[in-house]
C-alpha cells in the first residue's frame, strides 16, 4: 500500500517518490507516475497532468532579495535538477522550460503552474548572500554580524550562507584548524615579517568593523615589493588563509592585478572584512595607478551613470588588500604624499627563510584554511564588539609613543594599531603566540623607510642631484670648455657651495619624468628649505647661461626658434653643498 503525505507536514523527497511515496497538495497529488489533480468525473477520481515535477527548495539572496527555485523533474526515466527564477513558474514563462526537457502539456500548463506556486511555499528554504564581512543583520535589532562561509552573530553560527557559486569568494573551510595553528607555531612564530603579514590578514576583519563605526578608517592596502625569491606570494597567501581558499583557482582569495579597473572594483564591492591578494603588479597595464589606488583605499567607486542616465549605485568596501610585485607601487603613481600614508609598502623583505620554508607553509595552507578566521570572529563576538574598539584605542597610544614624531604619525599609528589589535585578538582566539613586540618593532623599522618616501622634497632633491652628476656634460662649468649642444644649465663655484642653474623648462621636464606630476609642489618644498636661490617672491632667477655668440645652442636648449635679446634666461638655481659635488668638479 502506498503512503500519502500532506506536503505541509513533510518536504517532498525525490528518493521517497521513487520508492512509492505520494504527496497531497490541496487538490493535487504527486505520485511516482506523475502529477494528478482531483477530478470526480473520471473513474479514477483524478486526472493526469504531467510527469513528476516539484520545487525541491527555495533560495533567497539577502542582498538582492531575488528568489530562486530548485526545480526537480523526470525526463526519460531520470530526475533532473535546474535553478529557475520565481517568475518562471507563471504559465507563460513555464512553457519555455520545455527546452530543458520539462513535461508541460499545453492544456495543463496553468494547473501545473498553480501546483508549483502552492507547493513552493512548503519547500525547504535557504538564505544566501554575496556581500561578505560585517553587515547589519536584518532580523532582530540590526546588529552587526560577520558573513563568512556562514553568517556569524553573537549567538553563534546562523543559517544563511555565502553564495560561492554566484559571489566572488570561496570561503568554505577545508582541513583542520589544529593543523593550520601548528603550522603557524612552527613556521611563522618568531619570524617578525611573517608574524606581521599574518596579523595584517586578520586585521582585514578589524578594518571592516571599524569602517562601519568610524568615517576615517580606510581600506588597508599593503604592497610587498621585492625580488621573486623573497617569498612575497607565499606570505600574502598565508595572510588570507584564515578566511578562505588561499589560491587564484576558482574563487579563491588570491586574485591578480591583471584585468580592468572596473572588474577589480566590482569584485571588491560589499566586502567589509575578507582579505584578498592582488598578485604581481606587473600584470596591470594601467600607466598610472594613482587614481586606482585612491579609489581602492577610499573604499568607494566613483559615481557613474547607467545606460538610462540614472545614477548607478556605488560599490563600497573596507578590508585588507595585500598586493605583490617586484617594483615599488609608488613608481606607478604621481608620488602624492597622501598616497604614501594610505598605501603601506614593505620593500625588499625576506618573507620566507628558504625554499623549504616556503614549501612547508604552502603545503599546509593549500589543504587547511578558512577555520581560523571563523574562530577569530566567533571569539570577538563572544567578547562583544567593544573589545575591538578598546583594544584599538590602547594600541594607538602605544604606536604613537613608538613612532618618530612626524606630521603623519597619528594617521600611521591608527593603521598600525589595527594590525596589533588583530594580533592580540588572534592570540586570544587561537593561541598562536604572535609577538606584538616583534610586530611593532618590524613596523617601526618599515616606518622609518616610509618616512623617506613621504618626504617628496628630499627624495626629488636627491634624484635631481643624481641626474646632475650623471649628466654633468650637459652643464657648463666656469673655467671649462663645453662642447655639448644639449645644454641644461650652468654650475657656478661659490665660496661655500655650488650654485647649479637649470633652465626652467628642463628642470620641470625632469621632475615630471621622475613621476612628480606637479613640479610646483616639489619646488615649494625646496624653497621652504632654502635649497632654491631665488629673486624676490619668485622661485626662479634670471641667469646668463649662454654667450652672445651661442645663439644656435641657446635656441636648441630652449626649444625655440627665436630667443630674447637679453642674454639671461629663466632658471631654477639649486644651492648644493660642496661635499655633494666637490669630488665631481
Amino acid at each position: 500500500m502506498q503512503n500519502t503525505a500532506n506536503v505541509a507536514g513533510k518536504y517532498i523527497n525525490r528518493e521517497d517518490i521513487e520508492h512509492g511515496q505520494q504527496y497531497k497538495i490541496n487538490d493535487f497529488m504527486l505520485k511516482p507516475t506523475g502529477l494528478y489533480i482531483k477530478d470526480e468525473q473520471r473513474p479514477t477520481g483524478e486526472r493526469w497532468l504531467c510527469d513528476p515535477l516539484f520545487i525541491s527548495e527555495t533560495v533567497q539572496n539577502l542582498d538582492t532579495k531575488d528568489v530562486h527555485l530548485g526545480l526537480t523533474y523526470l525526463y526519460k526515466g531520470s530526475y533532473q535538477n535546474i535553478e529557475i527564477g520565481m517568475g518562471q513558474i507563471s504559465p507563460n514563462e513555464l512553457q519555455k522550460l520545455m527546452a530543458k526537457g520539462v513535461d508541460l502539456p499545453h492544456e495543463s500548463v496553468r494547473l501545473i503552474a498553480t501546483f508549483l506556486r502552492k507547493q513552493q511555499k512548503f519547500a525547504p528554504h535557504r538564505e544566501k548572500y554575496h556581500l561578505v564581512g560585517w553587515h547589519k543583520h536584518e532580523e532582530g535589532d540590526g546588529e552587526l554580524v560577520f558573513r563568512h562561509h556562514h553568517m556569524i552573530g553573537q549567538g553563534g553560527v546562523l543559517r544563511p550562507e555565502n553564495d560561492s557559486e554566484n559571489g566572488n569568494y570561496e570561503l568554505a573551510p577545508k582541513g583542520e584548524l589544529r593543523t593550520w595553528c601548528e603550522m603557524v607555531r612552527t613556521h611563522v612564530r618568531g619570524h617578525a615579517p611573517l608574524e606581521t603579514i599574518l596579523a595584517t590578514g586578520f586585521a582585514s576583519a578589524i578594518v571592516g568593523y571599524l569602517a562601519r563605526r568610524y568615517d576615517d578608517v580606510d581600506t588597508f592596502v599593503t604592497h610587498l615589493a621585492g625580488n621573486s625569491t623573497q617569498g612575497k606570494t607565499t606570505a600574502a597567501l598565508l595572510a588570507v588563509s584564515p578566511f578562505g581558499m588561499p589560491s587564484q583557482r576558482k574563487k579563491g582569495l588570491g586574485k591578480t592585478w591583471n584585468g580592468t579597473t572596473n572588474a577589480l572594483l566590482n569584485m571588491l564591492g560589499g566586502n567589509y572584512g575578507i582579505p584578498i591578494v592582488l598578485d604581481e603588479l606587473s600584470m596591470n597595464n594601467t600607466e598610472s595607478l594613482t587614481d586606482v589606488l585612491y579609489v581602492l583605499a577610499s573604499g568607494q567607486e566613483k559615481s557613474r551613470l547607467t545606460d538610462t542616465i540614472q545614477q548607478r549605485k556605488q560599490g563600497t568596501w573596507a578590508l585588507g588588500i595585500i598586493s605583490t610585485g617586484e617594483q615599488s607601487i609608488f613608481a606607478r603613481t604621481n608620488r602624492n604624499i597622501g598616497l604614501t600614508v594610505r598605501i603601506f609598502e614593505l620593500s625588499q623583505v625576506q618573507w620566507t627563510l628558504s625554499a623549504h620554508h616556503a614549501d612547508a607553509i604552502r603545503s599546509v595552507i593549500q589543504d587547511h584554511y578558512g577555520h581560523a578566521g571563523q574562530t577569530f570572529i566567533e571569539n570577538i563576538l563572544q567578547a562583544g564588539h567593544d573589545r575591538i574598539d578598546e583594544t584599538w584605542k590602547r594600541w594607538q597610544e602605544t604606536c604613537k609613543d613608538a613612532l618618530v614624531d612626524t606630521p603623519f604619525r597619528d594617521r600611521v599609528a591608527k593603521k598600525y594599531a589595527i594590525i596589533l589589535t588583530a594580533a592580540e585578538l588572534a592570540n586570544e582566539a587561537l593561541d598562536i603566540d604572535l609577538s606584538t613586540e616583534r610586530i611593532l618593532g618590524f613596523l617601526k623599522e618599515q616606518e622609518e623607510t616610509a618616512n623617506d618616501q613621504r618626504d617628496i622634497g628630499l627624495k626629488a632633491w636627491r634624484q635631481i642631484i643624481e641626474r646632475v652628476i650623471e649628466h654633468q656634460n650637459h652643464f657648463k662649468i666656469e673655467g671649462r670648455r663645453h662642447d655639448n649642444q644639449k645644454t641644461w644649465g650652468k654650475i657656478f663655484d661659490r665660496e661655500d657651495h655650488f650654485e647649479v642653474a637649470i633652465l626652467k623648462s628642463v628642470l620641470e621636464r625632469h621632475l615630471k619624468e621622475l613621476g612628480y606630476d606637479e613640479p610646483k609642489v616639489v619646488l615649494k618644498e625646496w624653497r621652504a628649505r632654502r635649497w632654491l636661490l631665488t629673486e624676490g617672491d619668485r622661485p626662479t632667477k634670471r641667469t646668463r647661461i649662454f654667450e652672445a655668440d651661442e645663439t644656435s645652442e641657446r635656441k636648441a636648449a630652449l626649444g625655440q626658434t627665436r630667443v630674447p635679446r637679453k642674454l639671461e634666461d629663466t632658471t631654477y638655481n639649486l644651492r648644493i653643498e660642496r661635499q655633494e659635488l666637490e669630488e665631481l668638479l
